[in-house]
């Protein structure tokens, strides 16, 4: 169990001055060091009210160099980021290779101010205690570095602080209410403090009762981090299990017959129809602020982008968008792989639709090499997280996997060959992938197994008929709204 700090004395003037010129040179160059080693680092100044969080910052800010520092300050949830997911903005602001970001009113000392101020419940909070660890393993699993510090005061600094600003325009009505609110906060406070330490990320507590030994203190620690952690000293991501799945659905490959082909005209109606109720029930789930991700994975040819098109082609435009994934960006490769798919999510009333999706991760990377076995083995619980964090912001969560037969494919990529307006869908990477069929088999059948769940299920759908397809991936999202719509009611 962690404990709050005891009051430290003053220090000298001139000892603070030549602390401060040691320090600063140090630090300077640990973050030239730190940009060699081209991975982030997250740094988190959180604390009791009046505790010097703002003036640390300041003071952090003047002492390192400004080029590869970013400051992250959050108020009060703004409506943009209540349209979204509670650690969105979190994700979004997340420092690059080699970039260090400063956090100010972060995802803990928020959810604690949620919690006091009686926005969210105590089972809540406890609840959100458990995502902020998964949050802070995914970056240091990832390589970044995380330092936590939490300044305290005790009950009579802050009388004694709120007492030199009440007649300033410094005083906020808030003052009274942490003052009169101390012990409860301080308690809550303690058992956050503990329920989210862990010991690759755990707090230190500091004292903010002398300005100038907080300050010092806090650097002390920062640098201290920073030393060990390009010294290899930190801890490395813990190994993700690497335990074959027991029993797998297979994934039928085996082709369609011609007597399975639906009814061209029959097919049309049917479409048509689904259209139809689809546009109505989004325009339902756009009046009730019901946000919706979905996710297009399958196999080359297997017509992708055909089964979005007609999935779109009765809605308003203005209520969805696709997203395309290709190759990630520099920008993109420099943050945690799921960095670009935080800052696509949709806000309320809204659709993103993803033409491939994170799942590349246990896919293509993993056939390819792109990701080590440890990285795409942690993705499993990584996304699990990812999209149970959408659910519980009340996304609707769709994941596609169309199938197709080998046959059916070889028979697409030979017809692409030969259409001259096709021809550019069809590449030499294509009949690479196809060479490795079975190594992709047995990803789709892992992938499936491990990340099919209740708020984010899985559907298989059959692609050597395209009409039919379409009409079951149209049927799965409009079943799919009808149910959800039904659980508003």
């Amino acid at each position: 169990m962690m404990s709050l700090s005891q009051p430290t004395p003053p220090i000298p003037k001139s000892e603070y001055k030549a602390r401060v010129k040691a320090l600063r040179a140090e630090l300077l160059q640990l973050q030239h060091q730190m940009r060699q080693m081209n991975k982030p680092v997250i740094v988190v100044i959180a604390g009791d009210d009046r505790s010097g969080r703002h003036e640390t910052i300041n003071a952090l800010s003047s002492w390192m160099d400004p080029r590869f520092l970013s400051v992250n300050a959050y108020g009060p949830t703004q409506h943009e980021d209540d349209n979204r997911p509670f650690f969105w903005r979190f994700w979004r602001d997340l420092p690059g290779a080699g970039e260090m970001a400063i956090y100010l009113r972060d995802w803990t000392s928020t959810s604690l101010v949620q919690y006091l101020n009686g926005e969210i419940s105590e089972k809540k909070l406890r609840k959100r205690e458990e995502y902020i660890r998964n949050f802070e393993q995914k970056h240091t699993d990832d390589g970044a570095l995380m330092i936590k510090c939490w300044l305290h005061i005790s009950e009579e600094v802050l009388a004694n602080r709120v007492a030199q600003i009440r007649d300033t325009p410094y005083f906020d009505v808030k003052d009274e209410l942490a003052l009169k609110n101390y012990p409860v906060a301080i308690e809550a406070i303690q058992n956050t403090i503990n329920a989210t330490s862990t010991h690759a990320n755990h707090w230190y507590v500091v004292d903010g009762a002398d300005p100038q030994n907080r300050n010092l203190e806090v650097a002390e620690i920062i640098k201290n981090r920073l030393k060990d952690w390009l010294t290899g000293q930190v801890r490395q991501p813990d190994a993700a299990s690497l335990e074959s799945v027991a029993a797998r659905p297979s994934i039928n490959m085996v082709p369609q017959s011609l007597d399975q082909a639906p009814d061209k005209k029959k097919a049309k109606e049917k479409l048509k129809k689904l259209q139809a109720k689809l546009r109505e029930l989004m325009f339902e789930m756009r009046n009730q602020n019901i946000p919706v991700v979905m996710a297009f994975e399958g196999w080359d040819a297997a017509g992708k982008g055909g089964a979005i098109r007609r999935l779109v082609a009765s809605l308003d435009a203005g209520f969805y968008r696709i997203k395309p994934i290709a190759k990630p960006s520099e920008d993109e490769y420099a943050h945690h792989y799921m960095w670009r798919f935080w800052r696509e999510i949709p806000r309320n009333g809204q659709m993103t639709i993803f033409d491939r999706s994170w799942y590349g991760r246990v896919l293509v990377e993993r056939i390819e090499g792109f990701a080590t076995e440890q990285e795409w083995q942690r993705a499993y619980k990584e996304i699990n997280d990812f999209e149970h964090q959408l659910s519980i912001h009340d996304t609707v969560v769709l994941k596609f996997w169309l199938n197709i037969s080998k046959d059916e494919q070889l028979r697409r990529f030979q017809d692409r060959e030969q259409t001259d307006y096709k021809k550019y869908k069809i590449t030499d990477e294509d009949y690479r992938n196809r060479e490795r069929w079975d190594d992709y088999v047995l990803a789709v059948e892992d992938m499936i197994e491990r990340t099919s769940t209740e708020h984010a299920p899985w559907a298989v759908i059959n692609t050597d008929f395209k009409d039919q397809a379409r009409i079951d991936v149209l049927q799965t999202v409009v079943d799919a709204f009808k149910q959800k719509l039904k659980l508003r009611d």
